[in-house]
């Protein structure tokens, strides 16, 4: 931040302010990433390096205002500034004069030795993959981190520095036998001082990565028609993420475009479920300090026992709603400007062990891992993909079931669970709604009265 005196981003942070907008800020971001790809034993993408950039912002009503450079000049800067178009009204107190923390610059934890290191543990653990089976034709292992710094000072009078790491790897191994061809995928992560792969053992992930996909291709074609599901916390929380989360987000809500528009106070779902969204989980992937707009991450109930309690604001939504801040307006980077995002969405926990869920189904089918899908969030519908399921008959799990989806709304889905679990799992993500940022969501095991399976 050497470039940006604090003289610099006064005067700044006031030519915005002069625009009488409703709010103005100044978001820095300084960030340092390390990424490779690698595909059947090839390095096929290596990635590094630092980059930094600075985004001006103000919005005044529903019209946001935002301009954004990697050129620290005052020129630039206050040319940007002064070139954003003016809004109409009153104009709001100047800020107090900003008074700079400490330089913060990018400590590079990973050398370049640790770097080698890394790709020839990946290389490895790739060709051990390759060895277990002539039916594994394609593997495909990627390491991800990336430290930020960031600095940000607004019309409000706050100055927020925060200093970001996510760290995570995916394996995903393609299987085939003659016409079979099935896919099996893990990617764990976690966010603050520790690096992945010391939390998580790669040689373990892609063992179970390999098993899956070479166990799936002795599936069986799944039964179609409508059924119980028994989705289990392994399955991750992608139906509460993409069936319900985006519902939740409240730019959706002020569009008018979500199936959950004018529900607070009402009972959505089935009073087992409590669904949450909490971005102070330590070591989450999705987890952080403070949102891209300086206001503290916050644990926010969002369905109480079945019962609609909140959305999910940025600055400029809660102030269209007149709701309170949640701590949810997230970007990408500087070159984005915030809007309503999830962070770690999960359902909470009850009481019951999967395997008392499991013994109460008579035919039915248990998702164990989610794939792809696609969610209509004006009315809820979903197509999800199942990568690994199982026919469940008299309380029994029988056999792994292949090209199986699930064809659902996600509202309905929410009012029929009728027993839920106490084996929540974390699944990391990148969630893509307008760009992409770090997010996890969970469930636990859960027994859905019936959804409808779609076959391939």
């Amino acid at each position: 931040m050497q470039d940006l005196s604090k003289e610099l981003l006064n005067e700044i942070l006031d030519t915005l302010i002069s625009k009488n907008g409703d709010y103005s800020d100044i978001y820095y971001q300084d960030e340092d990433i390390f990424t490779f790809t690698i595909e059947n034993n090839n390095v096929k993408s290596l990635k590094t390096g630092s980059e930094r950039g600075i985004n001006l912002r103000y919005f005044k009503g529903d019209k946001t205002f935002s301009s954004s450079s990697s050129d620290f000049s005052g020129d630039v800067l206050m040319h940007m500034a002064k070139e954003m178009p003016a809004s109409f009204g009153s104009s709001i107190s100047k800020s107090k004069k900003i008074i700079l923390p400490s330089e913060v610059t990018i400590q590079d934890s990973i050398s370049n030795s640790k770097r080698e290191d890394l790709i020839s543990q990946f290389l490895s653990c790739n060709e051990v993959i390759r060895s277990k089976s002539e039916k594994i034709v394609q593997s495909t292992l990627r390491y991800m981190t990336s430290i930020s710094n960031i600095l940000l000072v607004n019309s409000k009078n706050e100055i927020v520095v925060d200093r970001r790491k996510y760290s995570r790897f995916i394996v995903q191994v393609v299987a085939q036998d003659g016409s079979i061809i099935q896919t099996a995928y893990e990617g764990p992560g976690i966010t603050g001082c520790d690096d992945v792969l010391s939390i998580v053992d790669l040689s373990e992930i892609a063992d179970r990565v390999s098993e899956r996909a070479l166990m799936m291709l002795t599936a069986k074609p799944a039964p179609t028609g409508r059924m119980p599901v028994v989705l289990m916390g392994e399955a991750g929380g992608t139906m509460v993420h993409e069936a319900c989360g985006h519902s939740l987000e409240a730019d959706f809500i002020y569009k008018g475009t979500s199936n959950l528009k004018d529900k607070i106070g009402k009972k959505v779902a089935s009073e087992l479920v409590t669904v949450i969204d909490d971005a102070t989980v330590p070591g989450v992937y999705g987890s952080y300090e403070y949102d891209d707009e300086g206001v503290s991450a916050k644990r926010n109930v969002l369905i109480e026992n079945g019962i609609l309690k909140s959305y999910m604001t940025d600055r400029l939504s809660a102030g269209l709603l007149g709701l309170e801040l949640t701590g949810n307006g997230r970007r990408e980077s500087f070159r984005s400007k915030p809007v309503p995002r999830m962070s770690n969405t999960f359902i909470e926990d009850r009481h019951m062990l999967a395997e008392e869920i499991v013994d109460t189904v008579d035919h039915g089918l248990l998702v164990k891992k989610m794939g792809g899908g696609q969610v209509n969030i004006t009315n809820g519908d979903f197509v999800f993909e199942i990568s690994e399921g199982y026919l469940i008959e008299k309380g029994k799990v029988q056999y792994p079931i292949r090209g199986a989806s699930l064809i659902g709304n996600g509202i309905e889905v929410l009012q029929n669970i009728e027993m839920v679990g106490n084996d929540k799992v974390f699944m990391p993500g990148i969630c893509g709604k307008y760009d992409h940022v770090p997010v996890s969501d969970a469930q636990p095991t859960m027994r859905i009265t019936g959804l409808t399976i779609g076959g391939s």
